[in-house]
């Protein structure tokens, strides 16, 4: 009985892309709850980044990763999701003299 390679290889790409889809979103969420606890900081961690205008900025950037974070885990709108996640990771590195990155490198920004 020969084995359809082609079909193969698609159903385990479809598996990878939804595995990696779950994980995305779920660290996501994982980090947006940070920005909502006082425990892990909150606003602080901001602060502590050196992000301008951190009481304003924490909370947005947790909606827009919370938002957007579960739309990647149900699988609705991935790609229009990952753009504003996609700004949202770049947000410390666009403006590297408004974090500490400069003095410790870029590894060390979140």
């Amino acid at each position: 009985m020969p084995v359809n390679a082609q079909a193969t290889w698609a159903d385990r790409a479809t598996k990878a892309v939804l595995l990696i889809r779950i994980l995305v979103g779920w660290v996501f969420l994982s980090k947006a709850y940070r920005s909502f606890v006082p425990r892990f900081l909150g606003v602080g961690r901001f602060v502590k980044i050196g992000i301008p205008w951190p009481q304003a900025r924490a909370p947005f950037v947790g909606i827009i990763e919370i938002v957007c974070g579960s739309l990647l885990l149900i699988g609705l709108v991935t790609r229009l999701a990952t753009v504003p996640l996609l700004i949202d990771i770049a947000g410390p590195y666009i403006r590297p003299e408004s974090s500490r990155s400069r003095k410790t490198g870029f590894g060390n920004v979140a």
